[in-house]
């Protein structure tokens, strides 16, 4: 009985390790290579101790458009950077359990106001029930980021407008956020698309 309830309370402490439910701290400025990809990944902030206790301050902060360029004026391996995409549970189950991000994060993805899209930075509009790992005040499901609240999430008479999206922290449950076209976070995801190791 004692070994079974030992092999029960590994297993679980195996799981949580796994899962990335354990707390772990947050991996910043180092990428990682994933092979499903074909892509190194990386968690940037400017301050990354800052970053790793939550502080804004001295951090700095960028809008969306701003983190686009970000990314692009990276390199790694001699390959310019962009902000990530997450096209699948397995490549958001790897940045979630490589970087464990205790802040939020920009990715790749933005929402159009003007004509209910949205767009990958590489220009990829995601089909129906393509994978999206959107939060509880999303509708779940939808191909576009629509408020359960009585707001809207945007202005669609501002035609160059468009809501970026960003990942809560690990703490926060690590789903996707579309936020006005003025928050400011201080990490990005970046994906450096190399096709090999």
């Amino acid at each position: 009985m004692f070994a079974q309830i030992r092999f029960v309370g590994f297993a679980a402490a195996f799981l949580l390790v796994a899962t990335g439910s354990a707390t772990a701290e947050p991996l910043y400025n180092k990428p990682v290579y994933n092979p499903e990809t074909k892509s190194y990944f990386e968690l940037f902030a400017t301050n990354p101790e800052a970053a790793r206790t939550r502080l804004s301050g001295g951090t700095a902060q960028w809008k969306w458009r701003d983190a686009y360029r970000v990314a692009a004026g990276r390199s790694y391996n001699g390959v310019r950077g962009r902000l990530a995409i997450v096209p699948s549970q397995s490549v958001h189950l790897f940045l979630r359990n490589t970087f464990e991000p205790n802040i939020s994060a920009w990715i790749g993805l933005r929402y159009w106001c003007q004509f209910h899209k949205l767009q990958w930075v590489d220009g990829a509009l995601p089909e129906p029930g393509a994978f999206a790992m959107w939060g509880p005040i999303w509708n779940q499901g939808a191909t576009s980021p629509d408020q359960k609240k009585d707001r809207a999430p945007c202005d669609s008479s501002l035609k160059s407008l468009h809501l970026g999206v960003h990942y809560w922290s690990t703490r926060d449950g690590f789903y996707w956020n579309a936020n006005g076209y003025n928050k400011e976070f201080s990490a990005i995801f970046i994906e450096y698309p190399t096709g090999k190791p």
